[in-house]
């Protein structure tokens, strides 16, 4: 999902870790606010000093933005599991956990002594500390703090992207830290920087202890621990590469998957009951080894441009047909299993159409039963058909369900658009 979304991407029997037992030490340095008007024509910023000792962490975060803002108060999502120490900003008069109208999530409402100068730059510094034995999905010495704990400041929802430099400092040599691909990393002595220039909804820092790298071939590289197989990370590695190129000659992209990392969590499914995609990477563990679970978090890569907030089957249902592709393909037994389960799943679920992220009961909605919806129009339309609409659409980067009405409509005719939109409203 884009996983994002709470992250964006929860799976069935989400279970949280609660151990901790690894021993750091600390030193916080505060961040200082401040403001320049060369900043108004940036994206919003964030940067973060991050700091462990025992099993706390203890954060300095900046956030620095040009939005415009109407009114004296603004929010800002925040896990409601944080030790606030405190929020200062230029004028800011009180804060307290609110909710923001449409999005039943916990927000910290900042509220300002007066109407604030919308061509000022907002500047927003927090100071707060997280529990990892309760707040962390960490068992078998694995890191994880994504957006998927809501762990880091976004500026009025979820899907507010930013730009960020992270400074982690005595960072464990036995640790492998994985972060967005696209990020840059750099160490000096016991600190590590993240640097991420092209703006996200969230800072991703992982890592595991006693990590390997395992070569698939040259495009795809495994990382895991040292006592998995290397069975295991050939068996991942072949179902990666059949699904990416399946995909790749399906859809077809601008920019093709060329280089993609699995990272194989030190966490057993039980523990951990989800994985999640950014981009060519996925973050999943080994006894996700099927291609239907590797399958659909490779189909991100191509379908997590839309709104996960107001739209997630574009998101999670198109990542499903494009599963059930290579199922197809690969696993025409599984395939089968599948489809039953899912077409049960589906049964009494919403309409698509009013499936948001935080609908009541929507989740077999925007994840099963839209995916079921477009094997309809296949059936409809023809294989071939369908493959050109979702090759436009990639090409395009649609994102929306009126724009793919749009050119479904331009692709066949008025009566076919009425019919997929018609199974979208049932």
């Amino acid at each position: 999902m884009r996983q994002s979304a709470v992250g964006i991407h929860q799976r069935e029997n989400n279970i949280m870790t609660q151990s901790f037992s690894n021993l750091f030490s600390l030193t916080v340095l505060l961040i200082a606010l401040s403001a320049s008007s060369a900043w108004a024509q940036k994206p919003d910023h964030l940067s973060m000093n991050v700091h462990f000792k025992d099993s706390t962490i203890f954060i300095e975060a900046k956030y620095q933005s040009a939005s415009k803002l109407n009114g004296d108060s603004i929010y800002f999502l925040l896990n409601p599991g944080y030790e606030i120490d405190t929020i200062k900003s230029k004028d800011l008069i009180s804060y307290k956990v609110s909710q923001k109208e449409g999005i039943p999530l916990p927000f910290y409402r900042l509220e300002f002594n007066e109407v604030r100068d919308t061509s000022e730059m907002l500047a927003v510094a927090f100071r707060y500390k997280i529990n990892l034995s309760e707040q962390n999905h960490m068992k078998s010495d694995w890191i994880e703090l994504n957006a998927d704990k809501l762990w880091f400041p976004n500026l009025g929802a979820l899907n507010n992207e930013f730009t960020y430099e992270v400074t982690i400092t005595n960072f464990p040599e036995s640790y492998r830290l994985v972060t967005h691909t696209d990020a840059q990393v750099t160490r000096e002595k016991n600190t590590l920087t993240i640097k991420k220039a092209n703006p996200w909804y969230e800072v991703l820092v992982l890592a595991g202890k006693d990590m390997k790298e395992w070569e698939y071939n040259q495009n795809i590289t495994l990382l895991g621990c040292q006592h998995i197989a290397d069975s295991t990370f050939e068996s991942i590695g072949k179902k990666v590469k059949n699904s990416i190129e399946l995909l790749n000659g399906y859809f077809g992209m601008s920019d093709p998957i060329t280089t993609f990392k699995v990272v194989l969590r030190n966490t057993s499914r039980d523990e951990l009951g989800y994985q999640f995609n950014r981009r060519d990477m996925i973050v999943t563990g080994t006894d996700f080894n099927d291609y239907g679970n590797l399958s659909h978090e490779v189909a991100h890569y191509w379908w997590s441009k839309a709104n996960f907030i107001q739209e997630p089957w574009m998101n999670e249902s198109f990542a499903n047909y494009s599963m059930y592709l290579v199922l197809k393909d690969f696993d025409a037994e599984d395939y089968q299993k599948v489809m039953a389960r899912n077409r049960e799943r589906s049964k009494n679920a919403i309409p698509v159409a009013n499936a948001t992220l935080f609908a009541a009961d929507a989740y077999n909605s925007y994840y099963h039963k839209g995916a079921l919806h477009l094997i309809a129009l296949e059936e409809k339309i023809g294989s071939e058909s369908m493959g050109r609409l979702l090759s436009i659409c990639v090409e395009k980067g649609i994102n929306s369900s009126e724009e793919f009405l749009q050119e479904l409509e331009k692709l066949t005719d008025i009566e076919t658009r009425d019919f997929f939109e018609g199974l979208l409203k049932i």
